[in-house]
């Protein structure tokens, strides 16, 4: 398996290193803003205890001032704005993978046909379909890589839609109770 793994990276080239980059930190960053997340609606409820989330600050902020309608509007935008952490960034590098994965491929065939210049016409086919499987490689590569890439950026758009509610719900339960 490590060998079918290494030749990828060899039949891939340089582009394939690349790849492998932008998918690494592309998990991280879903990692990093699904934990960003979740944490804010499992620590919602306990505000009051000191953890460092965009919910919690806005609740504890909120109960050290006086009931004022524009100071509550600025802490649910700050809390709002925060939950797009990591937000573009994954997009990027959800967009840049199959982007790479064709450079990959443009690459791959200019050298199939540079080969193919001075060749003889027995060995066109077999210079031609290593050098389509070896260009195609990192076009898989890159799709591999950006379509879960691009299902997990609409999961955790889902979710921060629903921390924002979640925001909203609060304020205009803060309002009606200073009411």
């Amino acid at each position: 398996m490590l060998d079918n793994i290494s030749q990828v990276f060899v039949k891939g080239g340089w582009v394939t290193y690349v790849l492998t980059a932008v998918s690494v930190l592309l998990w991280y960053s879903v990692l990093l803003r699904t934990h960003a997340l979740t944490r804010v609606g499992a620590t919602a409820l306990k505000a009051t205890q000191g953890e460092p989330n965009a919910l919690s600050n806005f609740l504890r902020e909120s109960q050290k001032i006086p009931y004022d309608p524009n100071r509550m509007q600025h802490l649910a935008q700050q809390a709002l704005a925060s939950f797009g952490y990591m937000r573009s960034f994954i997009r990027t590098l959800v967009a840049v993978a199959p982007l790479l994965g064709l450079l990959g491929t443009v690459i791959g065939m200019v050298e199939m046909f540079g080969s193919m210049h001075g060749s003889h016409l027995r060995n066109n086919e077999a210079t031609v379909a290593g050098g389509i499987s070896t260009a195609l490689i990192t076009t898989q590569f890159g799709l591999i890589i950006s379509a879960p890439g691009l299902v997990a950026s609409h999961l955790l758009n889902r979710l921060q839609e629903r921390r924002a509610r979640d925001v909203r719900k609060l304020l205009q339960m803060l309002e009606e109770a200073s009411s």
